[in-house]
């Protein structure tokens, strides 16, 4: 049992992140970005910028959280698209464009607990335990999503450390 406790110990989050990370735009719709939470099977993925900058993270909490509030407006159907008359110039016509009010700006959390990859799994843990969250967003040093370490990819480690 020695063995399996220095065996963790010795992870780093970059032995056990996930690399391919799915990251989604902040101008992106809910509705868009919840095709690829199924497509791909995750429950969770950064929010970028145009410079794929870590900008926040959008969960299916955050999805819970738009439904709680549409039904309290009772007006906002799922996927609202407003329409607005553009004038982009005195010598054009006036057009009608969408925009969509269901984007993911407004519903991610742009408070984004982040790791090194160098951090050990420890550090990791004691995070997502402090913070109370399943996943955390692995940044490179010009903060751009390198991966994502969740709380099943600690569990796994632990269960192949203890099996070895």
């Amino acid at each position: 049992m020695n063995s399996a406790i220095e065996r963790l110990l010795s992870l780093h989050v970059s032995d056990v992140m996930t690399r391919n990370v799915v990251q989604i735009s902040a101008h992106q719709t809910m509705a868009e970005v919840a095709q690829l939470m199924v497509k791909y099977e995750i429950s969770g993925a950064p929010v970028v910028d145009e410079q794929g900058r870590c900008v926040g993270i959008l969960s299916s909490f955050d999805f819970a959280a738009r439904e709680e509030a549409q039904c309290a407006t009772t007006e906002t159907p799922c996927g609202k698209v407003q329409h607005v008359l553009v004038h982009e110039r005195p010598d054009q016509a006036y057009h009608i464009e969408d925009v969509a009010t269901d984007m993911v700006a407004n519903f991610m959390s742009p408070a984004v607990q982040t790791v090194r990859p160098t951090a050990t799994l420890m550090e990791a843990a004691r995070v997502m335990c402090t913070a109370h969250i399943h996943r955390l967003v692995v940044l490179d040093g010009q903060g751009r999503p390198v991966g994502i370490v969740s709380s099943l990819d600690l569990v796994a480690a632990l269960v192949k450390a203890v099996e070895e």
